[in-house]
């Protein structure tokens, strides 16, 4: 990883290069405000507070004691104040100096300006209102004149405000921002490096765990990091590999199991076929009997074959439903008649309680196969301990929901396997086992066709008192002929 630092499209090389130009950014704006802008920025802001000021002597100049506030005034902001009466003879000077009516004193040195003039300035200003600025080139600085007219238009008020350029000032902020800004900018590289590493690292560590889960380890674990994006992405990282080593090992044992499923039926395939061969060619009846058990088998692995098929097309989305409206009454009526006339010899009875002409939205041919994998699974399971075999196939309504129950008197299914009894190959020791009758993938077949339906399904069992599977169908108004 050490390597990765110095490369321009990592993680760690990105994050330094956003925070050192975002540094360099606010430096930039810092600069432009504090330096290219303090020498207008203050000239506006002092000729506002003149203003104000103006605004103020005004709103006070009837009090007694309006002299002593001009001169506080002038004296705590540097100001000369005058006034003049309309006729242009002055009133009072706030500075205390001789005035002989051309030049006036500033507090803090003198500087000289022409008042001459100036009260017909003002009175011939459309707005009894004044305001320029001089450049005494003798002292290098420039004065603000603003003057109006004031106490019912019988006085005219004149205030001159110094606005020196502020070099000395703009110096001292341009040397103290360099040093601000190199110093800064080492801060802002060291802490960025320092940042970007911490938070690179443990994505770093998650990137190399999903390498060895590549390689089918299934063992690495995806440490947290103390951030919530880090953290929720390793939950998820260890939560995938938990159950993509779930998968792996039932694909495993999946692949035994069908191994097996399918060396049986062709071993016996292959034995009796070399028995018809070798021993009963010519003698009719045992040839005969050989045939029956190649048939059989053949007919296994057929069976086991397309259940394979079928769920894995469902599985995958191939198989398309094409729902249509069903008389649910009459199909639930027919298949169990069907399991009657097949299980004639048997010791299993049939119970069915169900309403006529329920009709639901759904598709025929795969809940034709929910039905008799369900009730050909209880079948299978019925009948323990020499006890005769009774099905019961129970539908019931309610509200826009058909309810189907199958419900066996077998030998139940304990707590901890209801949870897994959906699974292929599923068994109580949790090892694969081929079913005696089927390709031991009904269920899952039945569980994959009620999803694609969008149906609540389940089971309900205790052990050694049989076992109730049901699922729900929408239910829709009988359609009108």
């Amino acid at each position: 990883m050490k390597n990765n630092y110095y490369k321009t499209n990592t993680l760690t090389f990105k994050l330094w290069k956003y925070f050192i130009v975002f540094a360099i950014f606010i430096f930039t704006l810092l600069w432009f405000m504090q330096v290219i802008l303090l020498q207008s920025y203050y000239s506006s802001m002092k000729k506002n507070e003149v203003a104000r000021l103006s605004k103020q002597i005004e709103e006070n100049y009837n009090k007694e004691n309006i002299v002593s506030i001009i001169d506080n005034i002038a004296y705590k902001n540097a100001l000369n104040i005058f006034l003049f009466d309309t006729n242009g003879n002055i009133i009072h000077n706030s500075t205390n100096s001789p005035i002989d009516g051309s030049i006036s004193q500033m507090p803090t040195r003198p500087i000289l300006i022409e008042t001459t003039g100036i009260v017909e300035k003002i009175l011939s200003s459309p707005s009894k209102r004044i305001s320029y600025t001089i450049d005494v080139d003798k002292y290098n600085t420039k004065l603000y004149v603003y003057g109006r007219l004031i106490n019912d238009k019988n006085t005219c008020l004149v205030m001159v405000s110094s606005i020196d350029p502020i070099d000395a000032t703009t110096s001292i902020l341009q040397n103290q921002l360099i040093y601000i800004t190199i110093i800064a900018l080492l801060l802002s590289s060291i802490i960025s490096i320092f940042m970007s590493r911490r938070i690179s690292r443990p994505i770093y560590n998650i990137t190399q765990g999903a390498r060895k889960l590549a390689l089918g380890n299934y063992d690495v674990e995806f440490e947290k990091a103390g951030y919530v994006e880090i953290d929720e992405l390793a939950d998820t990282l260890n939560f995938a590999t938990s159950e993509l080593g779930k998968t792996d090992k039932i694909r495993k044992e999946l692949i035994a199991n069908v191994s097996h499923d399918l060396r049986t039926p062709l071993t016996m395939i292959k034995a009796y076929s070399e028995m018809i061969r070798d021993l009963s060619g010519d003698n009719k009846q045992k040839r005969e009997e050989h045939l029956k058990v190649i048939i059989d088998e053949t007919d296994r692995l057929t069976r086991l074959v397309n259940d394979m098929m079928d769920l894995s097309k469902i599985e995958s989305g191939i198989n398309d439903l094409n729902k249509e409206k069903i008389n649910y009454s009459d199909m639930v009526t027919k298949i169990v008649e069907n399991f009657k006339n097949i299980n004639e010899d048997e010791n299993c009875k049939f119970e069915l309680e169900l309403p006529k002409d329920i009709y639901v939205i759904a598709d025929s041919i795969k809940i034709e196969r929910v039905l008799y994998n369900l009730i050909s699974n209880a079948i299978n399971h019925s009948g323990e301990d020499d006890k005769r075999k009774l099905i019961k196939i129970k539908i019931s309504v309610n509200g826009r929901k058909v309810k189907t129950e199958i419900i066996d008197n077998g030998v139940g299914i304990s707590k901890e396997n209801l949870a897994h009894i959906w699974d292929r190959y599923y068994k109580v020791n949790k090892n694969f086992k081929r079913a005696n009758t089927g390709s031991g993938l009904g269920l899952s077949i039945v569980k994959e066709i009620l999803i694609s339906h969008k149906s609540n399904y389940g089971v309900k069992s205790e052990d050694k008192k049989g076992a109730t599977f049901w699922f729900e169908l929408q239910k829709i108004n009988k359609p009108k002929n």
